[in-house]
C-alpha cells in the first residue's frame, strides 16, 4: 500500500543529535529508563500500596510493599536517571567527532548527576523533619542546579539555560550571596523539584508512557492510515485527514514537532501526490500537529501544570478548552478547503488507499483514547486515566493482529464488557465477579468445543486480562485501584504471552512492550529538564518577589491598556517560544505575564468573580489561557518555528513560505485567544448558571467567531468559486478582523457579506 511507505526525508531529519553507543553503555540507558517507569509505577503511582491492599484482602501480608517516599525523594530519584540518561546519550557539541565516542568528562558529569540527585533522596527525610540547610547541601545543590542547566543545554540549546542563568544570578544578588538560602529554596522547597517537576513526575509522564505505547503497539498508524483511506479519495483529502489524524495524535504525544515527524511521514507525501505545493503540504502537517496540544483530551504537559498553578482540577481545564480547540481545527479546515479548491485539485483514486470496511471492523482500536477522555471527565485522577487507557491499549493491540487466529467481534465484546464493569463501583462487585468469570469460562468453552477461538495469544491475553479484572472486583478493591492495577497488569501480562508466542506478531508485541517502556524513559528527558529549569525561574522569582514587580512593571510598560498588554504578551510568548520548549515557555509567561494580565483588568467584570466551584478568578483563568496558546504557536511561528521546519524539511519546500502559510493556516490560534479574552463565557467552566440565554450566548460567541474565521480565511486566500479582486479581498478582511470583536453590528455585516458572497460571488471574481 502506498500510504505505508515512509517518505525517504523523515530519515534525514534530525532535530537533536544523539550518540550511538556500544551495547553496554546502551543497556545502562536501557536500564535508567526503565527504572524511572518502575519507580514511577511503584512508588509514585503508589502502585506498591495497591499491591498490598490486593495481598492483604487475600490474607497475604508483605511488609515491604509499604515502604514509601516522600515526593521530592521520588523526583530526585527520576532526575537522577535523567541525568545520567542524557549525559551518556547527548555530546557536549553537536558535531560528528563527539558523536562517535564518550569522553572521560561525560562520565564523570553522569555520575556526579546521579550522585548530586540521589544526595537529596537521602538527605530530604533529615530535612524534612528539621528544615536546617548545611554547608554540604549547598555543595550538593549547587552541583545539581549546574549540572541541570549542563543537560538542558545539551538536549534543548542555549536558550533556556541562559535565561535560567540571568534569573539565577539576579536572584543570588539579590539575597545577598545567602548560599543556604539559595540551596534551600532551589534544590530543597522550590527551584529544581518545584511545581513544574511535580507536575511532570506525577502527571506528565503516565502520558509520554501512554504515548509511546500507542506509537509502538501500531495505534498511531491507524489513526492516520484511518482518517487518509476515509478522506483521501475527496477534494483535499489527503491534507483533511492530515488535519484530523494530526489531532487526534497530537492530543496523546503533546508535542508539535514529533508529531510532524510521525504522521508528517504519512501525510504530506499524500499531500504532494495530490497535488499540493510543498510549501502548502508542508505547512498543512504543522498546524494541525500543533493544535493537538490544545486538544483536549490531553494538551501537552503545559496543561497539567496550567491546572497545578490555577487549582483547577484537570478535567475542568479540558472542558474550557473544547471550544477554543474546535475553532482552532475549523479555522484550519475553512483555510484549506478554500486552498484546496483555489488549486483545483481532485480526489486521489480510490484503489490507491486501503479498503474502507478494514478500518471500519477495527474501529475498536480506538476505545483506549475513548476510555482516557470518559476518565478524565469523570474526575479519575489524570495519571491513572492514563495507566488504565494503557492496559486497554494493549488489549486491543493484541486482539487486533490479523495472523493470530480468533474471532474479533467476541474479543471485541469481551473487551468493551470488561472495560465497562472495570469502571463500575463497588456496591455491585459480586454480580459484576460473576459475569466476569463467566465471560472467561464462555471463552474456554468456545475454544474447545468451536472454530471461533484458539487456544493463542489472543484467548491468553483476554483471559487474564478478565480474570484478573474479576478477582480485584470481588476482593472489593477500590475503581482507581483497579484501573490502575489493569494498566500495570497489562504491561506485564503482554510480555509474558509475547515472551512465550511462537508468532511473529506475538514476538512484535513483546519487543514494542518492552520498546515502550524504554522510549518513554529517553523521550521524556526533554520535558522533565525543561521542567527543572523552568522551576529554577519560578523559584528565583518567588524568592525574590520578582513575580509581583514585574507584574507591575509591565503594566506601567502599557500604561495600563489592556490591548497592549494582551498584544506585548503575546510578543513576549512568541519570542520567548523560538528557542524555550512549550512548558518552561508557558512557565515563565504565566508567572511574569499571567499576574500582570489579571491585576489590569481586576475589579472588572466578569473577571473578578471565580471560576464557579472554586476561588480562582475568571480573569487568572483567561490569562493563562491566553499565555498557554501563543507559547505553543512559536513552534509555527518564524524565524524559528520548528514545527514548520520540520514540516518543510519533510515536503522538499521552502521553509520561509512554508513557515508564512502555517502562520496563515493557524490564523484561528493567533486571533482567538484575544476572543476568548475579552468573551470569557467561552470556556464554558466560567458560567455560573446555564440559562437559555446564557445557552444562546455561548452558541452567538462561537458561531460568530467561526464566522471571523471564515471571512479571513476567504481573504487570505483570495478566493470563492474563483479568484476576487483585490480590492473586495481587503473589504472581508477588515469586516473579519471588526467582527472578532462579536459586537453585534460587525457580525451582522460579516453574515450578510457570507451571503452576499452566496448569491453574488460571480460578480465579483478577479
Amino acid at each position: 500500500m502506498e500510504i505505508e511507505e515512509k517518505f525517504e526525508k523523515a530519515e534525514e531529519i534530525v532535530l537533536e543529535k544523539t550518540r550511538t553507543l556500544p551495547p553496554k553503555l546502551e543497556n545502562v540507558i536501557k536500564i535508567a529508563a526503565i527504572l524511572i517507569g518502575i519507580y514511577e509505577i511503584l512508588f509514585i503511582f503508589n502502585f506498591n500500596y495497591t499491591l498490598y491492599d490486593l495481598f492483604s484482602k487475600m490474607g497475604i501480608s508483605i511488609a515491604p510493599l509499604k515502604i514509601t517516599f516522600q515526593t521530592k525523594q521520588g523526583e530526585a530519584f527520576v532526575l537522577a536517571m535523567i541525568l545520567l540518561i542524557t549525559y551518556l546519550l547527548y555530546p557536549i557539541k553537536k558535531k560528528e567527532e563527539y558523536l562517535k565516542k564518550i569522553p572521560w568528562y561525560d562520565y564523570i558529569l553522569a555520575v556526579l548527576g546521579v550522585i548530586s540527585s540521589m544526595y537529596l533522596f537521602f538527605v530530604y527525610q533529615r530535612y524534612a523533619t528539621y528544615a536546617e540547610v548545611y554547608m554540604i547541601d549547598v555543595v550538593f545543590g549547587v552541583m545539581a542546579i549546574i549540572l541541570v542547566l549542563e543537560a538542558t543545554r545539551r538536549v534543548l540549546g542555549w536558550v533556556l539555560p541562559l535565561v535560567v542563568v540571568v534569573f539565577l544570578l539576579y536572584g543570588i544578588n539579590n539575597i545577598g550571596f545567602n548560599w543556604i538560602r539559595f540551596t534551600q529554596q532551589l534544590y530543597f522547597d522550590e527551584g529544581i523539584f518545584g511545581i513544574p517537576f511535580f507536575v511532570m513526575t506525577i502527571y506528565v509522564f503516565a502520558f509520554v508512557f501512554f504515548g509511546a505505547f500507542l506509537l509502538k503497539i501500531g495505534i498511531s498508524d491507524y489513526i492516520t492510515e484511518f482518517m487518509i483511506s476515509l478522506f483521501g479519495s475527496r477534494p483535499g483529502g489527503p491534507a483533511k485527514s492530515a488535519v484530523i489524524s494530526s489531532g487526534l495524535m497530537g492530543t496523546v504525544s503533546g508535542s508539535s514537532v514529533a508529531n510532524v515527524l510521525t504522521t508528517g511521514t504519512f501525510t504530506i507525501p499524500l499531500m504532494k501526490k495530490a497535488g499540493y505545493p510543498p510549501e502548502v503540504a508542508g505547512a498543512v502537517e504543522p498546524v494541525a500537529s500543533t493544535g493537538g496540544q490544545l486538544m483536549p483530551p490531553i494538551m501537552g504537559a503545559a496543561a497539567f501544570i496550567m491546572a497545578e498553578f490555577l487549582g483547577i482540577p484537570y478535567n475542568k481545564l479540558i472542558i474550557a478548552a473544547v471550544l477554543p480547540a474546535l475553532v482552532y481545527y475549523s479555522g484550519v479546515y475553512l483555510f484549506i478547503d478554500l486552498e484546496t479548491k483555489r488549486l483545483g485539485l481532485k480526489g486521489m483514486p480510490r484503489e490507491k488507499f486501503p479498503p474502507l470496511n478494514y478500518f471500519i471492523r477495527k474501529l475498536y482500536i480506538l476505545l483506549p483514547i475513548a476510555v482516557i477522555t470518559v476518565a478524565l471527565v469523570w474526575g479519575i485522577p489524570p495519571h491513572i486515566s492514563a495507566i488504565s487507557s494503557l492496559g486497554i491499549a494493549i488489549w486491543v493491540a493484541w486482539i487486533s493482529k490479523d495472523n493470530i487466529k480468533g474471532h474479533e467481534g467476541i474479543y471485541v465484546a469481551s473487551v468493551i464488557m470488561t472495560t465497562i464493569l472495570m469502571f463500575t463501583g463497588r456496591e455491585i462487585a459480586s454480580p459484576v465477579t460473576i459475569i466476569l468469570i463467566l465471560l472467561a469460562l464462555s471463552l474456554i468453552v468456545l475454544s474447545f468445543s468451536t472454530r471461533l477461538l484458539e487456544f493463542n495469544e489472543k484467548l491468553y491475553i483476554s483471559l487474564l486480562f478478565i480474570l484478573f479484572i474479576a478477582l480485584t472486583k470481588y476482593l472489593g478493591m477500590r475503581k482507581e485501584q483497579i484501573l490502575l492495577m489493569s494498566g500495570v497488569m497489562g504491561i506485564v501480562f503482554s510480555l509474558i504471552v509475547g515472551y512465550i508466542s511462537k508468532s511473529e506478531d506475538g514476538k512484535k508485541m513483546y519487543s514494542a512492550t518492552y520498546e515502550s517502556m524504554i522510549d518513554a524513559g529517553k523521550t521524556s528527558t526533554s520535558v522533565m529538564l525543561a521542567a527543572a529549569s523552568a522551576g529554577l525561574i519560578q523559584g528565583v522569582l518567588t524568592m525574590t518577589g520578582l513575580v509581583t514587580s514585574l507584574g507591575y512593571k509591565l503594566i506601567d510598560l502599557t500604561a495600563g491598556n489592556l490591548w497592549l498588554l494582551l498584544m506585548l504578551t503575546m510578543i513576549f510568548s512568541l519570542i520567548l517560544g523560538m528557542g524555550v520548549p512549550t512548558t518552561a515557555n508557558y512557565i515563565i509567561t504565566s508567572l511574569v505575564a499571567a499576574p500582570a494580565i489579571y491585576n489590569a483588568v481586576l475589579g472588572l467584570q466578569p473577571y473578578s468573580s471565580p471560576v464557579p466551584g472554586f476561588t480562582t478568578p475568571i480573569a487568572l483563568l483567561a490569562a493563562h489561557f491566553f499565555v498557554f496558546y501563543f507559547g505553543i504557536l512559536a513552534d509555527v511561528t518564524p524565524p524559528v518555528a520548528l514545527a514548520s521546519y520540520a514540516g518543510s524539511a519533510l515536503a522538499g519546500g521552502d521553509f520561509w513560505k512554508t513557515a508564512m502559510n502555517a502562520v496563515k493556516y493557524a490564523l484561528a490560534g493567533y486571533i482567538g485567544p484575544y476572543i476568548y479574552f475579552t468573551h470569557p463565557e467561552m470556556f464554558l467552566i466560567t458560567v455560573e448558571n446555564w440559562t437559555a440565554t446564557t445557552v444562546l450566548q455561548v452558541l452567538y460567541d462561537f458561531g460568530a467567531t467561526l464566522l471571523v474565521m471564515y471571512l479571513l480565511a476567504v481573504s487570505l486566500t483570495g478566493w470563492f468559486q474563483k479568484n476576487l479582486r483585490k480590492e473586495i479581498r481587503a473589504v472581508i478582511g477588515a469586516i473579519g478582523i471588526a467582527a472578532a470583536s462579536l459586537h453585534v453590528v460587525p457580525v451582522a455585516v460579516g453574515v450578510i457579506v457570507a451571503i452576499g458572497l452566496r448569491l453574488f460571488g460571480k460578480k465579483l471574481m478577479g
